[in-house]
């Protein structure tokens, strides 16, 4: 179809009535035969002007293009000279291709979305999951997990940016020089020197900052034709396996069984496409951009004129064909433009006439133009003409059209850039094309590279780590998929695993913590869950969780759960094994562990003697005042445990086992051989207060009822475990030790030991196994010292021991308050903040200008009076490679997770719609059960 026609075969057409008869008369009148013959849809037929491609060289009747991928650009949460730097780098490297060539230099700029590679991102998960749970009867396989996360990416719209950079390089060369071109030569000659010594420059100053480019490959090229000759057609998933060269056999896969459908004077073009033995049809519609108003960008507040199509909601294609001019192209054209301005000013002043204000804006913008270019440098001088087209497509025309009119709405409406909707569609989508000539007609516009750099096209909004299981989207400069893996950063990086989560209560932060647990868990690695209130233990009953999960309540546990003998674990004597042979031994052939087992027994020790002084603290933790300050309280206290230990090596027990009951047997004991009565009555004190700590309902959880040994947790087993304490708060601070009152002074040491209940949980298991720890209401931690101390210890090893920390609070000073932890985070997630200073300490806590604390407060914006109940789940992230940008938490990929999650008494989940929201990428009925995301309003969702 896009190849020359040939004479038309005339059997079985229509016989043509003579032109004066009765018939024509009639269709003439009844818009019959003839208006039929006139208006038909026809099909669109040129031939494609590219000749071969050769890795990122395109070989067109026009001469040569090298093709570039620019890379991708942050611009939420920058600050304004960070904004003027990025704008500044793309103008130069606008001027530099314009001063490359004294003639000026064509380019072709082409913006387009690449679908998610969503079955990638399902096989790079699992190669990367060794071990994930197994599958439990009733529960869902690993598969199904994998394959809920696979539809909602494919069904959602979810797409990558693609920007290419086309740029002319030199006529068509003779076939020799292509051949040195593409097949390479070691001794090249003069003229295949001078096209290297052009492609070479030009890759210098698109490989420069602000364009950051690459070359793109003859696949990634191969992939542009298709996305434009089938525009809104799903790319086959061969698109451009062709290898690194395709020749003009091979271009027919461009265009065969495809086919542009157009009428005379139609409003859009249908694109037909045959896939996989089905026929595919799009509706797509072309806009052209008008006369572009004066802007003082970035001053003016707006975001890149690009930039604003990304938040439709839709895809819009762009294409920018035209000429970068030099100085000395331009000198001529701007001085015609100064005469003509001052000569219409002179012929009003002939005729004693004022002048309209229009002629001297004229005159003062010529003189400008005049000067920019005579006088200023590469990126002042430098101008851009050509024509600047966007498409949109639908699966029917009114769809095509209600799209074509959203975008002309927008930039007519918010950025004053008219958008024309012009006849001759098919030609302007031929523009599409790479390296297709460009109209010669209408709509050029010229204007300076400052102007074209403030489009910033390779603006993009890419948020989260390259692996790890799906997240959410982001809904800031673009709606792009993110992924997190909460070991990316001490595995790969080299930074810690911190990452607080800061938002007030309905921000989502436990939503976002039972995401990442969730997804932690599947994969196999040990979570621990602090969850105060308890909610997130819902979690332990969904059913491919539930065999290996445990929920831990301090005010419900089995007697002798926080035993502080079992809470400290022995050491792992892997841990200690080295590869090199013994420091100092004289044979080569002594095996590390002979050397190893000396820092093991130490650490043995180490950890014994630890036992007994968190046993020791908790025995005072119990006391009052009054029989802490007796003398002789903590000899006492101290010579009970030793006689302890003693008694449990005597039985063969180990040191785990050690029933706290027996300190009071022992004290008892040490009561009755007292030689003096003060010492006497010292036991029995400690003895009556240690009895009543141990039979208040808190205290049966340290020191159980029974006097036998005390059985093993298996905590080892499970992979998933909720520690609760609902109704418990620590003692205040701010009141002294001798006004506590008994609840007060018995849940202290609860809170104590469940701290070392995780630091066993984390530190009972080998440094290169993948661990995670939850914290939330990490507030409370920070109330009671031994919880800051495990936070800061757990923080300052992270990296080391490789386990992610993931801890919400209300406020962002809970989390700089605490040991300076701000040194020690890898990422960050700040949510819906109402109080402006509040979020101003959480811009600190992101490190992002103070500025965009209106932004945090208006996150997950709270319902207006009448209207249905928000959602939540979105934050402002500081990802571990240090990028900021706006996400929303994504549970409508499994609802069985989102009802476990929803935390909020009452609420009913708003409807969704069910059906997939239509892309160019997936047949809609592949995927009908599965919801689409709904899009925002553009003001709701900008930075």
């Amino acid at each position: 179809m896009f190849g020359r026609r040939q004479s038309p075969d005339t059997a079985g057409q229509d016989e043509i009535p003579d032109p004066g008869s009765e018939a024509v008369r009639e269709g003439r009148s009844d818009q019959t035969w003839l208006r039929r013959k006139i208006t038909a849809r026809r099909e669109v037929m040129f031939s494609l002007a590219t000749d071969e491609i050769a890795g990122p060289l395109q070989f067109t009747r026009g001469g040569i293009f090298a093709w570039f991928l620019l890379g991708g650009q942050s611009w939420d949460f920058r600050t304004l000279d960070d904004r003027r730097r990025l704008w500044d780098q793309q103008t130069f490297r606008y001027g530099q291709l314009a001063a490359s060539r004294p003639e000026g230099r064509p380019i072709r700029l082409r913006l387009t979305t690449r679908p998610y590679p969503s079955f990638e991102y399902a096989r790079s998960l699992d190669e990367q999951t060794p071990e994930p749970l197994p599958q439990v009867t009733g529960g869902e396989s690993w598969d199904d997990y994998l394959g809920h996360a696979q539809r909602r990416l494919q069904s959602t719209g979810l797409d990558q940016k693609v920007v290419a950079l086309g740029v002319w390089v030199a006529p068509v060369p003779k076939r020799s020089v292509r051949a040195e071109l593409i097949n390479g030569t070691d001794s090249p000659s003069r003229d295949a020197m001078a096209v290297i010594d052009q492609i070479l420059q030009i890759e210098r100053i698109v490989t420069g900052p602000g364009f950051d480019g690459r070359r793109a490959s003859a696949r990634e090229l191969g992939f542009l034709f298709h996305r434009s000759l089938s525009m809104g057609v799903p790319a086959p998933v061969h698109s451009g396996v062709g290898g690194d060269r395709w020749e003009v056999e091979d271009l027919a896969e461009f265009t065969e069984r495809r086919a542009w459908l157009s009428e005379p004077y139609g409003s859009t073009v249908r694109v037909v496409s045959e896939i996989r033995g089905a026929k595919v049809n799009r509706s797509v519609a072309v806009l052209t951009m008008g006369v572009m108003p004066d802007r003082v960008w970035p001053e003016d507040g707006r975001d890149p004129w690009i930039v604003a199509s990304n938040r439709l909601g839709f895809p819009v294609e762009w294409s920018l064909s035209g000429t970068l001019l030099s100085a000395r192209t331009l000198s001529r054209a701007i001085e015609f433009e100064q005469n003509r301005a001052t000569g219409i000013a002179a012929h009003y002043d002939e005729h004693r006439m004022a002048p309209p204000p229009s002629v001297g804006r004229a005159i003062r913008a010529a003189a400008g133009n005049l000067d920019e270019v005579t006088e200023g440098d590469s990126r002042t001088a430098a101008r851009f003409l050509g024509t600047i087209r966007l498409a949109v497509y639908g699966t029917s025309e009114d769809e095509a059209l209600k799209r074509a009119r959203d975008v002309v709405d927008l930039y007519g409406e918010r950025l004053n850039m008219p958008l024309h909707h012009a006849r001759g569609q098919a030609r302007s989508l031929q523009e599409f094309i790479p390296a297709e000539p460009r109209a010669q007609h209408g709509h050029q516009r010229r204007m300076p590279v400052r102007y074209l750099a403030s489009a910033l096209p390779n603006v993009d909004s890419d948020l989260g780590t390259p692996t790890g299981p799906y997240l959410g989207y982001g809904v800031g400069s673009a709606r792009r998929a993110s992924r997190f893996d909460m070991h990316y950063g001490p595995e790969v990086l080299q930074t810690p695993g911190l990452f607080p989560i800061v938002a007030e209560p309905g921000g989502g932060k436990s939503v976002l913590i039972g995401t990442l647990a969730y997804n932690a868990i599947r994969a196999g690695q040990p979570t621990i869950i602090f969850d105060p209130s308890g909610p997130l233990a819902k979690l332990t009953e969904l059913p491919e969780l539930k065999p290996f999960s445990r929920v831990m309540d301090l005010t419900a546990s089995r007697a002798g759960t926080l035993s502080p003998y079992q809470l400290v674990p022995d050491p792992i004597l892997e841990s200690y094994r080295n590869e090199e042979p013994a420091t100092g031994s004289e044979n080569p052939w002594v095996r590390a562990d002979q050397v190893n087992r000396i820092e093991y027994e130490r650490a043995v020790r180490r950890a014994a003697a630890e036992r007994q002084q968190l046993m020791f603290d908790v025995l005072r933790m119990w006391l009052p005042s009054s029989t802490l300050r007796m003398p002789g309280t903590d000899v006492m206290l101290r010579d009970a445990l030793r006689r302890v230990a003693e008694r449990t090596k005597k039985r063969g027990l180990r040191d785990t086992r050690t029933n706290p009951r027996w300190i009071i047997e022992e004290l008892e004991e040490m009561g009755e051989k007292s030689l003096t009565e003060s010492q006497r009555e010292l036991a029995r004190q400690l003895v009556e207060e240690l009895r009543a700590a141990a039979e208040f309902p808190l205290g049966e959880l340290i020191m159980p009822q029974h006097r036998g040994p005390i059985e093993d947790e298996e905590i080892e087993d499970k992979t998933l475990v909720v520690v609760t304490m609902p109704g418990l708060s620590p003692p205040p601070e701010s009141v002294e030790r001798d006004f506590w009152g008994s609840e007060e002074r018995y849940t202290q040491p609860l809170l104590h030991l469940a701290a070392f209940f995780a630091s066993k949980f984390i530190y009972g298991r080998p440094r290169d196994v993948r661990k995670n720890v939850f914290l939330d209401e990490n507030h409370l931690m920070g109330q009671w010292g031994s919880g800051r101390a495990f936070f800061v210890r757990l923080s300052r090893d992270s990296r080391k021991w490789n386990t992610a920390i993931g801890a919400a609070s209300q406020h962002p000073e809970d989390h700089l308050s605490i040991g300076r932890v701000d040194a020690l985070m890898g990422s960050a997630f700040v949510g819906r903040l109402t109080k402006e200073a509040t979020a101003v300490q959480a811009c600190k806590l992101i490190q992002c200008p103070e500025a965009y604390a209106p932004v945090i407060q208006a996150l997950s914006p709270k319902p207006r009076e009448g209207g249905r109940t928000a959602e939540t789940g979105e934050f402002v992230w500081l990802d571990p490679l240090g990028r900021l940008g706006k996400i929303r938490i994504d549970l409508d990929w499994h609802p069985a997770l989102r009802a476990a999650l929803q935390t909020t008494p009452g609420r009913a989940r708003p409807s969704v719609p069910t059906t997939p929201q239509p892309t160019p990428f997936i047949d809609p009925d592949l995927f009908e059960y599965v919801p689409h995301i709904p899009i925002k309003d553009e003001a709701e969702v900008a930075a």
